[in-house]
């Protein structure tokens, strides 16, 4: 049960993520998060370097959508300018958002990658769909009460987990 917690790859950043990285998983779509993955859950819109990087998805291909479990008006005011599709109180790691996301994209699931900064959240609702899921270092420390209350569970998972990438 666990190891649906893990995730397939590890990155400090999204900008990582690069065509290579997408082409080389048979990439063809990826669902961000976006507090403490895109950005801090206290800037409101997304920064330059974040909308050249969505304009390069879109010139390699690849398809984009925004699954966060925020509220209505943060996530719309965050995704007015990207012009990209968004899920706000996804409900991650429930499928039922995951699943409409991947009707959009029409792609099979196993060519969709979901990004994102929680072990139970994004990753675990990645693994279940049968994505790729790819953890990010959180961007920020400043977050919400329960947020941190997990982050001391996820820094007991991924303790197990770097364990056994080990063996």
């Amino acid at each position: 049960m666990l190891k649906k917690c893990y995730p397939k790859y590890c990155v400090k950043s999204v900008y990582e993520l690069d065509e290579r990285f997408y082409t080389s998983n048979g990439i063809k779509a990826v669902i961000f998060d976006i507090d403490n993955t895109l950005v801090t859950h206290d800037t409101p819109e997304p920064p330059q370097e974040l909308l050249e990087y969505f304009e390069n998805l879109g010139q390699w291909g690849i398809k984009y959508a925004i699954a966060s479990n925020n509220k209505r008006s943060r996530v719309e005011l965050f995704c007015k300018n990207l012009g990209v599709p968004y899920i706000h109180r996804a409900a991650k790691p429930l499928k039922l958002c995951l699943k409409r996301l991947l009707r959009y994209f029409a792609v099979d699931a196993k060519s969709v990658c979901l990004v994102g900064d929680q072990l139970f959240t994004d990753v675990f609702g990645a693994n279940r769909m049968g994505f790729l899921s790819v953890l990010v270092t959180a961007v920020g420390e400043d977050e919400t009460g329960f947020v941190s209350f997990k982050r001391v569970f996820e820094r007991m998972l991924m303790k197990q987990y770097n364990k056994s990438r080990q063996r």
